[in-house]
């Protein structure tokens, strides 16, 4: 019995380190950090791995640009480039963005997770990784 008692408390460990040092960004830490600035992240979804970078101007307009990857190795991949434009905001603590375009399915609000420097994570419609700043 003691070694699955290990095992269960190794396992919520591991779980946990995911997200060690992650600290939900307040709204006004979110408005310092994407006013004028711009997050860059990936994510997967059912195109392949995307890379986006968002332009948040002062204007509460967005400009998306956006690199999807498909396939496995150099052998057999594709890149296609493509972007979007719409709207973001901050509402209560969290970065909502609404895409007009084929990134709509992107749309709604994100906690923004600070991890180290100015890396992020945010959890809403998608979970994406990657930087946040002005």
């Amino acid at each position: 019995m003691p070694r699955l008692r290990f095992i269960a408390f190794a396992l919520a460990t591991a779980a946990f380190a995911g997200t060690a040092g992650a600290v939900s960004l307040s709204g006004s830490e979110i408005q310092l950090r994407a006013t004028g600035g711009e997050f860059r992240g990936d994510t997967h979804s059912s195109r392949g791995l995307e890379s986006h970078i968002w332009r948040l101007a002062p204007d509460g307009s967005a400009r998306a640009i956006v690199t999807i990857k498909k396939g496995l190795s150099a052998l057999n991949s594709s890149s296609i480039e493509t972007g979007d434009i719409g709207r973001w905001s901050i509402r209560d603590d969290t970065l909502c963005v609404e895409w007009s375009g084929e990134n709509q399915r992107f749309s709604g609000c994100y906690t923004v997770e600070g991890l180290q420097g100015n890396h992020v994570r945010l959890v809403g419609p998608a979970r994406w990784e990657g930087t946040l700043e002005r």
